[in-house]
């Protein structure tokens, strides 16, 4: 997330004796001269040279190994030199930190059926955005995915959007648009039956990376799109059926923005190569995969025709390049600045580890409270309530409300923390869909920064889960993925702790 890196000729002839300029021409004696002083000066030369050769490091018996090791080290060592060296082109948006794209952006939403937020204008749709992406799609598609299950073999009334989005990645492929996939390895999560189809069916690069070899646990939790190089797609919701129809997800959608595009495929990048046959995560990934940009050093960019700044975070640690900030340093650092109001939607939010063997608490998920107490005004979570939610996050959301009334005469606290469940019914069918009818939005919005990202804020998802986050520092971004969270807050859908 200021960023920054060109004889003279001699005339032989005679007259009469007499050289061209009308001197006497030489005796032979003077020839006699000359002759033994040149003869004399070059055995000396010939003397230094042998001595210098005796001294010398190279002796010229040995150049044409020197010469023949520097062809093996050159053939050994290039590849590395042009990959981190010399590929390391760096483009113009990153050596001045201002991308000069036209970029747009919306922030897209699936909503589940029956749930309605009476007058509020709704956002546009995550299926109708996919659908965009896909059929304007030209020459390339690149899908990182945590899992696949666009087509339900029940025939469930409202997945068809999902089996409309799956056809038209066939029909992308088969129109010759290159399609690429990293995702997380077949599992009992998802077969990844979608992924075999298209391989089959449209050319498709299938790759998965496999989190138990790599780092012994964990998953691909990510969901981007990259098509053409300059389109993109970030945001909650999984190439999933449900997650059009049956699950409330956001994300955002930005267009026409290479500069943006390129971020983000470094990051694929890192995901394809982890995909590779027995691929290990390096002790250093090559520069030509660094970034230059981070929440210190923010691009800008033009969004929507306004200034913004903005920059990609990533998790875990292991798989970020030079000056990638990882993703939960960029939510603490955007808490630490703010001053008037942190709104926090997500799944889950416990600050300690629940699928790692050994159980660890997770300091900076605790120091973001901690903080919030002492400096922001208004501090909300809104945590969602489902059929499986962890039974830990309840007494944990009530502890911290409690903590109010102690801190609240504390002359240095003046920050306070608020926390609701977000629930939403099922009936009839909809009780006998799996995992749906959740809240599944993964943002966070502050007077000054809108962030959007893919992991639950459990320790686990910053330690051996992959994910991203896309913060921007816009106005408008801010104000329009505000306005929602508080439609959310205020909804019969959020309920007191």
């Amino acid at each position: 997330m200021s960023h920054y890196l060109k004889s003279s000729l001699l005339n032989n002839d005679e007259q009469d004796g007499l050289t061209k300029d009308g001197r006497p021409d030489l005796t032979n004696f003077e020839m006699d001269l000359i002759d033994t002083r040149v003869h004399s000066y070059s055995s000396m030369r010939e003397s230094d040279s042998e001595q210098c050769c005796e001294h010398s490091i190279i002796k010229p018996a040995c150049v044409p190994i020197t010469i023949l090791s520097l062809v093996v080290l050159t053939i050994v060592f290039y590849p590395l030199l042009n990959e981190e060296l010399l590929g390391n082109t760096v483009q113009r948006f990153e050596r001045t930190g201002e991308c000069f794209d036209m970029c747009r952006l919306q922030i897209v939403e699936s909503i589940p059926t029956n749930v309605s937020f009476g007058n509020f204008t709704e956002s546009p749709t995550i299926y109708n955005a996919w659908k965009t992406l896909l059929d304007e799609a030209k020459s390339s598609i690149d899908f990182a995915v945590f899992y696949w299950n666009l087509r339900d073999e029940s025939n469930y009334s409202t997945s068809a959007q999902g089996r409309d989005i799956f056809n038209k990645i066939l029909a992308a492929g088969k129109r010759g648009v290159k399609l690429r996939i990293a995702q997380n390895s077949p599992s009992y999560i998802s077969q990844q039956d979608d992924a075999k189809e298209f391989a089959e069916k449209a050319g498709a690069s299938v790759r998965s990376l496999n989190f138990d070899r790599l780092l012994g646990g964990g998953v691909l939790h990510t969901k981007f799109w990259i098509v053409d190089e300059k389109h993109i797609y970030i945001g909650s919701a999984n190439m999933d059926w449900k997650s059009l129809t049956e699950v409330k997800e956001l994300g955002y959608v930005i267009s026409n923005c290479s500069c943006l595009a390129s971020e983000f495929s470094k990051i694929f990048t890192v995901y394809w190569r982890l995909g590779m046959d027995s691929a290990k995560v390096p002790a250093k990934w090559p520069l030509n995969l660094r970034t230059y940009f981070n929440y210190s050093r923010p691009l800008t960019v033009s969004i929507n025709s306004k200034p913004a700044k903005t920059f990609v975070s990533s998790s875990p640690q292991r798989f970020n390049t030079k000056d990638r900030e990882h993703d939960l340093s960029a939510i603490t650092k955007i808490l630490k600045d703010a001053r008037k109001f942190a709104h926090i939607a997500v799944m889950d939010y416990l600050p300690t580890t629940v699928y790692l063997k050994d159980r660890n608490r997770q300091d900076d998920l605790i120091n973001i409270i901690s903080d919030a107490y002492i400096s922001i005004s208004f501090f909300r979570l809104l945590i969602s309530h489902w059929n499986h939610s962890r039974t830990e996050i309840v007494p944990f959301l009530k502890s911290l409300i409690a903590v109010n009334e102690a801190f609240s005469h504390k002359r240095n606290f003046s920050g306070r923390v608020e926390a609701k469940l977000f629930t939403i019914d099922s009936s009839g069918a909809q009780l006998n869909i799996s995992y749906a009818r959740v809240n599944h939005n993964k943002y966070m919005v502050t007077e000054r920064v809108a962030y959007v990202g893919t992991s639950n804020w459990v320790g686990d998802y910053f330690i051996n889960t992959a994910g991203v986050g896309l913060s921007f520092i816009s106005s408008e971004v801010v104000q329009t993925l505000n306005s929602i969270f508080l439609r959310d807050w205020e909804s019969e859908y959020a309920k007191e702790v």
